[in-house]
């Protein structure tokens, strides 16, 4: 006779933290799933449906959806689902998310403002805050048909998790076939008393006590919910980080006695670019254009690559019908706008203003690389390539 679970199997969504051990956990569950289980990366398969749960899953008795939730769209009242919940302490998990981030890699050129310290700041700040909605969302209420896993103790606890997944999801359990799929993922750290070794976090070449221990400090105080103890020292008041943390969310409370949210992020971080950009537009948009550009040429002197202070400055020369200063107009100004065919576009446009066609080519044909489909920016770069035979 067949049982209820059997008959009955499980749609199995995962929602997990960067970092946090997803792809060995994915390994472990289609080693012992085999041919039963439909494995959906959702962010790189090709056509993919786009749905929550797979319309695409076959003959395959189980699926297993992959998301990081990162817009919070991600169904939690699928009835027939079996959730599993994947986080990781956020000092840790932010190292290593940084290091995968910051690898010089195809299709993400413009790595340069992401190194500076600026650019640090800027993402931990939005780090916090995708940490904060994931608590809300997925960890302050325990769902009863979520398992909750975290990194540490996924590593550690391998077989009695990945027992209660098989067993919850409806899948028949072999434990002895179970391990041995558990140890061939494992590979040299396989065998029986095994702990997990957390890493040494100070040996991360992105490793900055400062920042990481006010984004700890924040996260750990806004988010309860995981459980997660301190393993750096310093508070988030007086941090940078703090700064753009209120800048970035409207809802973020102000402290006791503040009433002016910009005016708080400024003083916390005076020099950050963003604290400049917003100052600049303030400039503008009171009818100051001439204040506002000079403190844009102020901003990117000192950061270069922030690709946003471009994207002002050029929309206040448009619109004041004033020509993009040439101070520039030089090849930070490429690196920086690599990565937006608009804003490669304006450039390119710049660059041609002036005459200095080599850089005007390089600037379409990035705009044109970024956005083939534009039939703009290969007319664009055809017409500077013929500028410059002229």
């Amino acid at each position: 006779m067949t049982s209820p679970a059997k008959s009955n199997p499980k749609v199995l969504i995962g929602a997990s933290i960067p970092r946090s051990g997803h792809h060995f956990l994915a390994e472990m569950m289609t080693r012992y799933f085999g041919p039963e289980l439909f494995y959906c990366e959702y962010y790189t398969l090709p056509n993919c449906c786009k749905s929550v749960p797979c319309t695409r899953r076959g003959r395959h008795r189980f699926i297993y959806q992959k998301s990081h939730d990162r817009d919070f769209q991600l169904p939690d009242n699928i009835e027939d689902a079996l959730y599993l919940i994947q986080y990781r302490h956020p000092v840790p998990e932010a190292l290593s998310d940084r290091e995968l981030e910051l690898q010089d890699t195809l299709g993400r050129p413009n790595l340069n403002f992401r190194s500076t310290r600026a650019g640090y700041i800027s993402w931990l700040a939005r780090k916090a805050l995708y940490y904060r909605k994931f608590h809300d969302k997925w960890m302050a209420r325990r769902m009863p048909n979520a398992i909750y896993l975290d990194y540490p103790d996924l590593v550690a606890r391998s077989q009695e998790l990945m027992t209660d997944i098989v067993s919850r999801a409806g899948m028949e359990l072999d434990e002895a076939r179970l391990a041995g799929c558990i140890d061939r993922v494992r590979g040299p750290r396989a065998g029986e008393g095994v702990t997990h070794k957390p890493r040494v976090i100070s040996e991360s070449p992105y490793f900055d006590a400062e920042l990481l221990g006010a984004f700890e400090a924040w996260v750990l105080a806004r988010c309860p919910s995981y459980g997660f103890t301190r393993e750096l020292t310093g508070s988030y008041e007086e941090s940078e980080v703090y700064g753009l943390i209120l800048l970035r969310d409207q809802n973020e409370p102000l402290p006791n006695g503040e009433t002016k949210r910009f005016k708080l992020a400024a003083a916390l971080a005076p020099d950050h670019p963003e604290i400049q950009r917003r100052l600049a537009l303030r400039a503008i948009r009171e009818g100051n254009t001439s204040k506002g550009v000079k403190r844009l040429l102020s901003l990117l002197e000192h950061h270069p690559f922030f690709a946003d202070g471009y994207d002002l400055l050029f929309s206040a020369c448009a619109d004041s019908g004033t020509p993009v200063p040439d101070a520039i107009l030089n090849g930070n100004a490429l690196v920086a706008c690599s990565e937006n065919a608009k804003l490669s576009m304006q450039l390119g446009a710049a660059f041609g203003e002036k005459g200095y066609w080599v850089n005007a080519i390089a600037a379409y044909s990035l705009a044109n690389a970024l956005a083939p489909a534009d039939e703009r920016t290969s007319e664009r770069l055809a017409a500077a390539i013929t500028a410059a035979k002229r």
